[in-house]
């Protein structure tokens, strides 16, 4: 399972400038450790090719809300993605606030993980939808 890292400068604009509730997020895929918060499609992810497109896949808020003292940032599960073509290969899977373009946090999954597109493989990510993608107490 992959493991959850916040990208610690996404933290301002988590409790000042995005709405997280209402706000478009996004999981996007690519091999480069995500650093800093700025977030460009086809740059800070994948190219669109091989069963991917540039700027992940857009997914829809399941819950936004405080509960005891502790927001939780909910959403939906399971995104996929299948290769077609030649393929594409990822570490990482990234969460992106697409309507400020925003990369707020990303899951690594340890090594590269090689999308055959002659065999159409596909990759499911799993989100925590019991605690949600991000927590702030």
């Amino acid at each position: 399972m992959a493991t959850y890292n916040k990208i610690a400068g996404a933290i301002d604009f988590l409790v000042e400038g995005i709405n997280a509730g209402t706000d478009q997020w996004a999981f996007a895929l690519t091999n480069t450790t995500p650093s800093g918060t700025a977030f460009v499609a086809g740059t800070n992810d994948l190219t669109t090719s091989g069963g991917y497109t540039a700027g992940g896949t857009n997914v829809t808020t399941t819950s936004s809300a405080e509960a005891t003292g502790t927001y939780a940032l909910k959403l939906p599960a399971p995104t996929t993605w299948t290769a077609s073509g030649g393929g594409f290969t990822f570490r990482y899977v990234t969460l992106v606030d697409k309507t400020t373009n925003i990369q707020v946090g990303y899951w690594d999954n340890g090594s590269s993980i090689v999308m055959n597109g002659t065999n159409a493989d596909t990759f499911v990510f799993t989100p925590d939808t019991t605690n949600g993608v991000f927590t702030i107490a």
